[in-house]
């Protein structure tokens, strides 16, 4: 990561969404349906990867695997557009899956009823399960968000994918265990308590995902999970960050900033709080032991992009969290729109 980065820098499972897109990948397991018998009747109505909501997430996902696989996804996609789709958030522990992506077990119901169907997020990508609740999981694919967009929207299933979003919930069974302290980057033990930490920190949900950037003649790549974030640049890609919120007295001993034990310690902790300015919502992180300087903030805002709002993210950083970089859902996105500059940000040349 780059020395700006440092310098200058998630559960909620509604981390759902972090929508964007994502590479192409390969199923494991071969349709059950074809486009001449789609579960709902086809329409004109068409989706976008890039400005997807939480509720679309999940609608898109459920639609797709309903169409593609059958069985108990379309039986719930039928049920859910009368019933209400329903999200039930676990730990993957409750489940034996061969991908426990980021922690996080999405249970897909129509109207809290589980039959099995069970998946996990990493990145952009979304690993798909049917049986899950008998111990036999089985794995159905992993695939992108863009490439499940572009699945229905080609079989025409854009008015599914609305209806099952109306009303959608997601709901933490966890009893609180999404927001409880994590462990480590190397995941060997708790860290909650020492060296200040007082627990991660939850990422926006509509924050999760991949980010792209080309401003700045840089093309760069941001990428956050429920409570981590991994900046990847043209010099390499940087460590994964874990947020965490920091004790307010622990810079108050200034030994804490300079110990050498404690620097190495939380080499891969970030500090991170929210604030609102500028009419956003921003999180804004800083290194374990930084001292001085005034971190990086990020926040997702709508810009309007040839006609449409679009969702992207806002890094601004220094005193007057001015704009340093905004980010997409899609590389193709980030070229097209690169060091352009919205009427409603701040720049430093404001």
């Amino acid at each position: 990561m780059n020395s700006k980065k440092i310098s200058a820098v998630l559960v909620a499972g509604m981390a759902l969404l972090l929508a964007g897109c994502g590479a192409h990948s390969t199923s494991t397991s071969q349709s059950s349906s074809s486009s001449s018998s789609m579960i709902a009747p086809k329409t004109n109505d068409k989706i976008s990867a890039d400005n997807l909501s939480p509720q679309q997430t999940v609608a898109v996902i459920t639609a797709y695997a309903g169409n593609k696989y059958g069985d108990q996804w379309a039986s719930t996609a039928k049920t859910a557009q009368q019933d209400g789709l329903k999200v039930n958030l676990y730990r993957t522990s409750k489940y034996q899956l061969s991908d426990n992506g980021q922690g996080v077990a999405y249970n897909v119901t129509a109207n809290g009823k589980s039959t099995g169907l069970v998946y996990t997020v990493k990145g952009n990508d979304v690993t798909i399960y049917e049986n899950a609740d008998n111990g036999q999981a089985k794995k159905l694919t992993t695939v992108s968000r863009a490439d499940m967009v572009d699945y229905l929207n080609s079989n025409g299933q854009g008015q599914l994918v609305n209806n099952l979003s109306k009303g959608a919930q997601v709901v933490d069974k966890t009893n609180g265990g999404l927001n409880a302290p994590s462990t480590s980057s190397a995941g060997s033990s708790t860290t909650a308590g020492q060296y200040g930490n007082e627990g991660t920190v939850n990422v926006p949900s509509d924050m999760q995902g991949t980010w792209y950037t080309a401003d700045n003649d840089t093309n760069g790549t941001l990428t956050f999970g429920q409570h981590t974030y991994k900046y990847d640049g043209p010099d390499g890609g940087g460590d994964q960050m874990t947020l965490y919120k920091q004790n307010s007295s622990f810079l108050e001993d200034e030994d804490n900033a300079t110990d050498d034990g404690v620097i190495k310690a939380t080499k891969n902790w970030m500090s991170a709080v929210f604030t609102n300015a500028q009419g956003m919502h921003w999180l804004s992180t800083r290194g374990w032991t930084q001292a001085a300087g005034a971190g990086t903030y990020f926040a997702v805002h709508n810009e309007t992009i040839d006609g449409k709002q679009i969702k992207v993210l806002i890094e601004a950083g220094g005193a007057d969290m001015h704009v340093d970089a905004v980010y997409y859902q899609s590389q193709s996105m980030a070229k097209q729109q690169a060091d352009t500059k919205y009427d409603d940000l701040h720049y430093m040349d404001d």
